[in-house]
């Protein structure tokens, strides 16, 4: 009879720790979107110096090699169009979501509650404006990205409304 209750408390613990395999992979996926934001807002900060942006724009032609000429147009046009005051803003947005992120990540990787109920907040603020971009242009990228946060948020309840009874 021993054995019989260990055994349930083992499979029960083993799911547990499959589940916690969940929030870590949520939390890696948070930390890489850290990082890549924190590339995006020092990129966009860096362009603010001339020789930075000139370095860039020729950066693009030689993408022209690689890509196409459309590619590297479109590269140069979108990176040309942008002011000062854009490429501050794009900078210091970024840096800020990726301290968002960041939090987020390293909460969910020691097994904070609160990180989960942050998380289900955060994410979920940015699905209205998913929804619009998805319908707005709608591709597969878009798509992807949807469903993944959705997934992290159905999951992240479903594990806060299951610890809360």
């Amino acid at each position: 009879m021993v054995k019989a209750s260990s055994g349930r408390r083992g499979a029960r613990a083993q799911k547990s720790e499959s589940r916690d395999g969940l929030i870590k992979v949520i939390a890696v996926f948070k930390l890489v979107k850290t990082l890549l934001l924190v590339a995006v807002g020092l990129g966009s900060l860096r362009l603010l110096d001339l020789g930075a942006a000139e370095t860039a724009d020729r950066w693009a032609s030689a993408l022209a090699w690689r890509l196409g000429p459309r590619a590297a147009s479109a590269v140069r046009d979108g990176v040309s169009s942008l002011t000062d005051s854009r490429l501050r803003l794009i900078g210091i947005v970024a840096i800020l979501y990726a301290g968002l992120f960041g939090v987020e990540g390293v909460g969910l990787w020691m097994g904070k509650r609160w990180a989960e109920y942050l998380t289900i907040i955060a994410t979920s603020s940015f699905v209205p404006f998913e929804v619009y971009e998805l319908i707005r242009h709608a591709s597969w990228q878009r798509g992807a990205t949807l469903g993944i946060n959705l997934l992290v948020v159905g999951y992240l309840v479903w594990k806060v409304r299951r610890h809360a009874k």
